[in-house]
């Protein structure tokens, strides 16, 4: 049976940050390292249902829309070139963050990612592809649990993506792909970073008729007095609406 009051009292002697900059593991009880030691991830797509429910409790308490997502409407907004394939092209930002420690932070400053045609060398304009459509929302819930089987970080983020563009009625393509934050949570002690990579891009189809692909990485940091451990989630969307994490 742990005794949570003196659990409590450890804790309290490592929170300065004098003590904590010289923390060595070996000077830690077994109390403390079992806290600050992560032994589960899981990750877990919501249905509709639940975010649709989420949405409506959110709108009721806030009086708010829904999270707004970024499209570019022209070149000019679509950012610069990213990644550079044979027959297609990646603008936006190729790697922000989504959370500095603990709090998430500012996307919406970040040109989303849009994988076109080029025409040469220079990428078509976005306002001569068409029907595009409508964007899709997929949206993930990731915990992870120390050795007492408590949750010390939850993250929920959203995959925001338009897929099925046209130009000159050829081709399949991709835009406004991005990952927004949604919720953070931390216990203390826990220090928590996410980032969105552009992983790379490929043509899934032919050279006269164009399928576009695009890797997306969210990497993850989770930093405690004990160690830093890394994890990556990676997700393929196509064009023509495929969508797979690995």
């Amino acid at each position: 049976m742990i005794n949570l009051k003196n659990l409590t009292l450890s804790l309290l002697l490592i929170s300065t940050s004098t003590f904590a900059a010289v923390l060595e593991e070996d000077l830690l009880s077994s109390v403390e390292r079992d806290y600050f030691t992560i032994t589960e991830k899981t990750v877990r797509e919501l249905s509709a249902e639940a975010i649709e429910r989420d949405f409506l409790d959110s709108f009721t308490q806030t009086a708010q829309g829904p999270t707004s997502i970024q499209q570019p409407s022209s070149l000019d907004q679509a950012g610069g070139v990213i990644k550079v394939a044979r027959d297609l092209v990646a603008l936006g930002e190729d790697i922000y963050r989504l959370v500095i420690k603990g709090k998430p932070s500012n996307t919406t400053r970040y040109a989303p990612i849009s994988v076109i045609p080029k025409i040469g060398n220079d990428p078509v304009d976005i306002l001569e592809t068409e029907n595009w459509s409508m964007p899709t929302k997929r949206t993930y819930e990731v915990a992870w649990k120390n050795a007492y089987g408590a949750e010390v970080v939850y993250f929920r983020y959203s995959v925001f993506y338009s897929y099925n563009g046209t130009y000159d009625g050829k081709g399949r393509y991709l835009t406004s792909v991005q990952v927004l934050p949604e919720q953070v949570k931390t216990l203390w002690g826990y220090d928590f970073t996410a980032t969105m990579k552009l992983g790379g891009i490929q043509n899934n189809g032919t050279r006269l008729n164009p399928i576009a692909g695009a890797t997306v990485l969210i990497e993850y940091t989770i930093s405690t007095v004990i160690k830093a451990e890394n994890n990556v989630d990676t997700f393929f969307i196509t064009g023509t609406g495929g969508f797979k994490k690995y």
